[in-house]
């Protein structure tokens, strides 16, 4: 096996063993499974830009198209779990339902009203008592959903189209739509003569079943893994832009069933791999998100300063408590750009606390004049995050359970007040001094005066 840590090193690694296969065969195949958001899609483009570069013709095969569909996944596991897979008539029940659930919203396919629609259009399909058994476990199985099992996707089929590109056949183009969660009907075509190598894609590209199915084909195994935090980050982040889910559904599936399912369905393919790529979060996707400008500041340690401030200042409000918790990957370089951070907030002076947000924030943008633009993705807001976890012990098992570590806990006292008509925002940190942010109206001369003295003060404590 090898293993990279850049992109780059492993393209070349499958370059040398693809030319190697191509010696021996006029086609060959790439599989890349991996983590469900490692980077896999990514990987494989750009291998296929190497591979044309290198004069190859490469195809890429995406199992995600390959999907059922949650007018077909539901069903078919309820056949399964409830009826032993003796259901007759499932093909014209999933196309009747489908019909029925494909424009509705994702968090409500199989919701109670949506089911009183199906059961109308599938009373004739079964007998009175299997219809309401039916419809019940549908209900059961869509709250226990999980796109991240064998099972959702239609594995053989993807083996068959891979052998028949192989032999030069024409197969139908497989398209699969997030925002419906269903399979588009579509007419194109893919020319097996057209290629002499087909990567595929998905993060069951290692599993036993379908390379059981391609077991007399040469492939070349990848698998695309990447540390806690990337793989949390880019599923939340990408779901949130490319499905109609909202983050309490992705976040709660993504602990109690996604996390479990890679441990068990998915890393073990790691082991069968020709090459390994250690695939954490780029410098582009830490740029990405809603941008958040943070107000000009300066940090000191001299409570000399707050102290005259808050003399000389008007005080504005009450002081607010807060705790943020940051969460880390193991042997990850800590910096600010990359962070998650738990938010809670206290009503009783510091005594307790409770969460109010889950937060992700990317790489700073520096500009001239001291501001900071910093990419933000709020993750859970305060209304969001009780409906995923009842209190911060339940939030930090779940992170915990899927491999991070707790990389800080900082406690903080801010207070707003005025000085000389510039709005000011003293954060007190714990064992760590105070940060002063400059609000609106921005008085430049009050600015600049504040920030000397900070500077003064802090050689004079030096210097005692």
């Amino acid at each position: 096996m090898f293993e990279f840590h850049h992109m780059d090193k492993w393209g070349y690694a499958n370059l040398d063993l693809i030319e190697e296969s191509l010696e021996k065969n006029d086609k060959t195949v790439v599989v890349i499974s991996g983590a469900s958001s490692s980077g896999k899609s990514f990987a494989a483009a750009f291998l296929a830009t190497l591979l044309d570069k290198n004069n190859h013709r490469a195809l890429i095969i995406s199992l995600d198209q390959y999907n059922f569909g949650l007018s077909g996944i539901i069903p078919n596991k309820v056949n399964i779990n409830y009826f032993g897979g003796k259901i007759k008539n499932l093909e014209e029940i999933e196309n009747r339902i489908k019909k029925i659930i494909y424009h509705v919203p994702f968090d409500s396919k199989y919701s109670r009203p949506v089911l009183d629609k199906i059961r109308e259009q599938i009373k004739d399909l079964l007998p009175k008592d299997d219809l309401e058994k039916f419809l019940d476990a549908l209900y059961e199985e869509w709250k226990k959903l999980n796109f991240d099992e064998p099972t959702v996707y239609n594995l053989k089929e993807a083996a068959k189209d891979v052998k028949d590109l192989l032999q030069n056949q024409s197969i139908k183009v497989k398209e699969y739509s997030k925002v419906v969660s269903e399979r588009l009907n579509t007419r194109k075509m893919i020319y097996g003569k057209d290629y002499d190598v087909i990567i595929v894609e998905g993060i069951y590209g290692l599993d036993k079943s379908f390379l059981d199915s391609l077991k007399d084909v040469d492939c070349i195994k990848d698998f695309i893994d990447g540390n806690p935090k990337s793989l949390f980050l880019r599923r939340i982040i990408r779901d949130a832009k490319t499905t109609s889910a909202n983050n309490v559904f992705t976040i709660s599936l993504y602990f109690k069933y996604i996390v479990p399912s890679y441990i068990k369905t998915i890393l073990p393919g790691r082991k069968k791999a020709d090459v390994v790529l250690n695939n954490d979060m780029t410098f582009s996707e830490l740029r990405a998100g809603s941008l958040y400008i943070t107000k000009d500041e300066v940090h000191t340690d001299s409570a000399k300063l707050i102290d005259y401030l808050n003399r000389y200042g008007k005080k504005e409000g009450e002081t607010s408590f807060r705790k943020d918790i940051y969460l880390v990957a193991p042997n990850e370089n800590v910096s600010i750009n990359n962070i998650l951070r738990i938010r809670e907030i206290s009503d009783d002076e510091g005594k307790t606390y409770h969460p109010t947000s889950l937060v992700n924030k990317g790489t700073p943008k520096v500009r001239k004049d001291d501001k900071i633009i910093r990419p933000i993705n709020v993750l859970l807001n305060e209304e969001q995050f009780p409906l995923v976890w009842k209190n911060e012990s339940d939030c930090l098992n779940d992170f915990l359970r899927s491999g991070f570590l707790v990389g800080s806990v900082e406690k903080k006292e801010k207070t707003h007040i005025y000085y000389l008509g510039q709005k000011l925002t003293i954060l007190n940190t714990e064992d760590q001094g105070y940060t002063i942010e400059f609000g609106r109206p921005y008085k430049k001369d009050i600015v600049d005066r504040i920030k000397n003295k900070a500077r003064r003060y802090q050689e004079e404590e030096i210097d005692e």
